[in-house]
């Protein structure tokens, strides 16, 4: 006599298969796309950055010159400034502006859309309108010299490392206001309100209220601020002046020294530089937070 449990055992093992194969139909194509243009190209370039210059075998040698060459460390330094300081501004603009126009203040729509701006146009455009717009007889500095008097001569933004963070920020802020602005928004005013009652001053409100529950977004933004940031390529490459980038050193030994294999090696390095930094920056935004 065929025990009923094993019956119900087996068909509960069978739905088990068709759900999983089920599943892996559904993540096939997704599956594909990833190895395809993520998995494939990062082992290609891998295996290309250990090619030795005369492809007579593979070494670590290329590593090894640009961990131990000063200009090298310099880029990575500029790479960092640049993200980072862009990151921060990103964040500084955000959160008042989230504030401000959460109240629904008076022309908050068309705020909204000149937050929106940046991301309409290309890169490669923005980064010669602001050359333009920022050059010594620029619309800026022309409008800066009739309004305020103590300027008597042209501010030298263009091809300078203050200039080209303010044009990152210009291009890639967009993302922290966004996020930050729909996390601030979700938050319950009465929560706010409720504290308010309770004696404690709008600063403390923010400090302990506003800004804990608005984390999650400003970290979602932020890290995609410094993630665009980091690997910007349009905007240095004709902003940037003597001031290059990872990217740009990227592009400089491979298409312009044809010198494959420490491009590859360069762009490893880059890559695990923001994973570690990614990391390191979770984890004390975590501790943030939690504190």
């Amino acid at each position: 006599m065929r025990n009923p449990s094993s019956g119900f055992l087996i068909s509960i093992s069978m739905q088990f298969k068709k759900d999983n194969l089920l599943t892996l139909l559904l993540l096939f194509p997704g599956l594909v796309f990833f190895i395809g243009l993520f998995i494939y190209p990062l082992c290609i370039t891998f295996m290309n950055s250990l090619t030795i210059s005369n492809h007579t075998g593979y070494s670590l040698q290329n590593y090894i010159d640009l961990l131990t060459s000063a200009k090298y460390w310099n880029v990575i330094g500029i790479t960092f400034v640049l993200a980072i300081s862009t990151t921060i501004l990103s964040v500084l603009i955000a959160l008042p502006l989230a504030l401000i126009l959460r109240k629904r203040v008076k022309g908050h729509t068309f705020i909204r859309l000149l937050i929106l701006l940046p991301l309409t146009v290309l890169a490669l455009i923005s980064a010669l309108g602001l050359l333009i717009v920022w050059d010594k007889n620029g619309w800026v500095n022309l409008f800066l010299m009739q309004v305020l008097p103590f300027i008597d001569e042209p501010l030298k933004i263009n091809y300078t490392l203050y200039g080209l963070i303010l044009f990152y920020a210009w291009l890639y802020s967009p993302h922290t206001i966004l996020m930050t602005l729909s996390s601030i928004e979700g938050i319950d005013r009465n929560v706010e309100q409720a504290a308010t009652i309770t004696g404690a001053k709008p600063f403390e409100v923010f400090r302990y209220i506003t800004l804990p529950l608005s984390m999650s977004g400003i970290r979602s933004g932020s890290v995609m601020t410094f993630l665009l940031a980091f690997g910007a390529f349009n905007v240095p490459l004709i902003a940037g002046g003597n001031y290059r980038p990872l990217t740009v050193a990227i592009y400089t030994e491979a298409g312009v020294f044809n010198n494959w294999p420490k491009a590859s090696a360069l762009a490893i390095i880059m890559g695990i530089l923001e994973i570690i930094f990614i990391l390191i920056y979770f984890k004390l935004t975590k501790k943030r937070s939690a504190a």
